[in-house]
């Protein structure tokens, strides 16, 4: 290193930034030097600003020139020490900051022109590396900087609250890299490109120290990137920050003792760095690193990349399948919280998911419903929601069976990242593991899951894709039988969807609602149909297009329900019937965002449907309004079959062919064996 090098001081840490005072180095000697990487002309090469401020991995964020006080006491003196740097600034950044430790002066380098806050103000953070910046202060000049790196252009001075763009393309680029060099299967790759995800964007919102976040590791390989010791310091470095996290999110070892990283690519079992991996490691976080030089901070996730981290890797063909069966599209969720009673729930209300997969449903209902979303605020210094949300998933001791849960746990830190750039001290991301997804996430290690368990507190609501292609129905109602629940389903009802509708019905309190994603298969059992007319009032039957889920193209239902109160004998209110063609994507593999979408239409149908039932008319084709005896008169409640082909004609709409891979046909026919052979089991019920 030159004499010249030498001099320059350690950095300074602003968050995601480091600082570097200079003294006579040239910008040349920094490229050099690996310092600083952006690319300028020969013209300014010889330049020696006083400093500079860099995102780990030498991409500049902003040129500092220091004065002394004299030298900035008249406008004409300012726009000196303006233009003597703002060529360099022009070329490598977006902020100039001309200070005399008293005063500064945020400049825009592509016009010359001061930056001005949200409210129209000069910005006022006085730069003066003399003094000892606090905590505070310090996440304030990273958040100007991120929000001003955000905001300025060559026509804008003005910032504003950014939202990065949404970071899905790079999520698949990171799955397929991991999948592609590790051949793993494609939920393992999930799992730990989520896991990663959650790493950075933790240490973007400057929850992990500067010894345990992303810059720590990045700037091992950063050193020299083509090392493979270097890339397995990282790896090692990065085992360690991980037992660091898991402090920070406790699990809940009362329970299934889960938290929010799990994943086994990068670490073994036991948490140790996975060397063989250490390059693939490192290339994974020169992704990360440069999508944040190109976009910003993870600290402002747009909602879509929110709710649709899952659907990018769903979209790849290898995972489709796996990935499926625990996956509701989110139109669809999104679509059945806005129909429900969620927004008019208050305190000491319950809410259910007892299938809940990555969490979808309950963590739309957060985020769509303020009354419940400010419950996750922290209140003296603890997260205690006074509405409860659970959701169940069965698992077992083994390690892949708790990775769901996991995912779902790492979902409601995304979702709810807001809460945490806003409160992001350690004490409140421990509250918000313990109050928050670890009272709300919950693995059931039973054979029978959800299914063994008998609330003794009630839900006012219930949201759920409640399983129902998994084969083996025979042997869970013999498990039913050996724990002596086979008071809990007596309806006699065919398959693991029956058993659901029972559980669900037995678990919602009197009045309490519940909409339900049911098959073809359950809305044609007499059995069934019975069960729901004497327990409950059928609020609302929506039919969905094949192949609206990833994994199978079986025809389904939304469901609609109110349990009846005791007195309660027969239902007088009518019943919404509603035809969905299109949910707002194209219902492929690609599954691409297309503007036909019925359920906005639905949605604006059935809420007013709900005000009035009895007065609600119908302005659209696809919807049916049905007094309940007609209903009764029907063979079955699939309703699409309400509709005559010329009808179906007039929509543009063809009957739909249900395709089953060779898979799904050997699947279901295994399970008619299964459920012709369990007949004589239904007496004991």
């Amino acid at each position: 290193m030159s004499e010249e090098l030498s001099q320059i001081k350690e950095p300074i840490t602003f968050g995601r930034y480091k600082f570097y005072k200079l003294g006579s180095t040239t910008l040349s000697q920094l490229r050099t030097e690996k310092i600083i990487k952006s690319n300028f002309t020969a013209d300014i090469s010889n330049k020696k600003p006083d400093g500079v401020l860099i995102l780990s991995g030498g991409s500049v964020k902003a040129i500092v020139e220091y004065k002394q006080p004299k030298e900035l006491n008249s406008k004409k003196l300012i726009e000196k020490a303006i233009n003597q740097e703002i060529e360099v600034a022009k070329q490598l950044c977006k902020i100039l900051i001309i200070t005399d430790g008293k005063n500064s002066y945020w400049i825009n380098p592509l016009n010359g022109e001061e930056i001005i806050n949200e409210n129209n103000q000069k910005i006022n953070f006085v730069f003066d590396l003399k003094k000892d910046f606090t905590k505070e202060e310090i996440k304030h000049f990273e958040s100007l900087v991120d929000k001003i790196d955000h905001s300025i252009s060559q026509t804008n001075n003005k910032i504003f609250t950014p939202e990065i763009i949404d970071p899905s393309g790079l999520a698949k680029t990171l799955w397929q890299k991991i999948y592609i060099n590790t051949g793993k299967e494609p939920t393992k790759c999930l799992y730990n490109v989520v896991e990663l995800f959650v790493f950075k964007f933790l240490s973007d919102i400057g929850a992990l120290n500067e010894r345990r976040d992303f810059n720590a590791v990045y700037s091992i390989i950063s050193i020299n990137k083509k090392s493979v010791q270097l890339h397995q310091e990282a790896l090692e470095r990065y085992s360690e920050i991980r037992t660091e996290i898991k402090k920070l999110f406790p699990a809940d070892e009362s329970g299934d003792k889960t938290t929010i990283i799990n994943g086994t690519i990068f670490v073994n079992e036991l948490g140790k760095a996975n060397l063989p991996q250490a390059s693939l490691f490192a290339e994974v976080l020169e992704h990360l690193q440069e999508y944040d030089n190109s976009y910003g901070s993870f600290k402002y996730i747009k909602r879509e990349f929110k709710t649709r981290l899952y659907e990018t890797f769903l979209r790849q063909g290898a995972g489709i399948k796996t990935l499926g069966q625990f996956f509701t599209p989110r139109n669809v969720v999104q679509a059945m919280v806005r129909m429900s009673k969620a927004n008019t729930l208050g305190e000491n209300s319950r809410i259910c998911d007892p299938f809940c997969g990555v969490g979808g449903f309950l963590l739309e209902t957060i985020v769509e419903n303020p009354n419940i979303l400010r419950e996750f605020e922290p209140k003296n210094g603890i997260v205690s929601p006074n509405i409860t949300l659970v959701g169940y998933d069965r698992g077992d001791d083994e390690k892949d069976q708790e990775r769901t849960i996991i995912l779902a746990k790492a979902n409601m830190l995304i979702y709810l990242s807001d809460l945490l750039v806003k409160y992001n001290n350690d004490s409140y991301l421990k509250a918000f593991a313990t109050g928050a997804f670890n009272k709300v996430f919950k693995l059931i290690k039973t054979n029978l899951g959800t299914l063994g368990l008998n609330n003794e507190e009630k839900f006012d609501l219930i949201l759920t894709n409640p399983p129902y292609i998994t084969s083996g129905s025979a042997s869970i109602k013999k498990q039913i039988e050996l724990e002596n629940l086979s008071g809990c389903y007596a309806a006699g009802g065919r398959g693991i969807e029956s058993l659901s509708i029972e559980w669900i019905i037995n678990n919602l309190k009197e009045g309490g609602e519940a909409l339900v994603i049911v098959p073809d298969g359950l809305l044609n059992q007499k059995t069934m149909i019975d069960f729901l007319f004497k327990k409950c009032n059928i609020l609302g039957i929506v039919s969905l297009p094949v192949r609206t889920f990833y994994s199978t193209p079986k025809k389904t239902y939304i469901l609609i329900f109110r349990k009846k109160f005791e007195n309660e004998l027969i239902q007088t209110t009518p019943v919404f019937t509603y035809l969905v063609s299109e949910i707002g994507e194209s219902r492929d593999s690609k599954r691409f965002p297309i503007k036909e979408n019925d359920l906005d239409e639905l949605l604006s149908f059935y809420n007013q449907f709900k005000g009035s039932p009895s007065t609600f008319k119908s302005l659209s084709k696809r919807c049916k309004i049905y007094n309940i005896e007609e209903i009764k008169q029907k063979p079955n409640l699939m309703v699409d079959r309400f509709w005559t082909e010329d009808e179906k004609k007039e929509l543009g709409i063809e009957d739909e062919t249900v395709e089953m891979t060779e898979d799904e046909f050997f699947g279901a026919v295994d399970k008619m064996f299964q459920e012709i052979n369990s007949f004589k089991d239904y007496e004991k019920f």
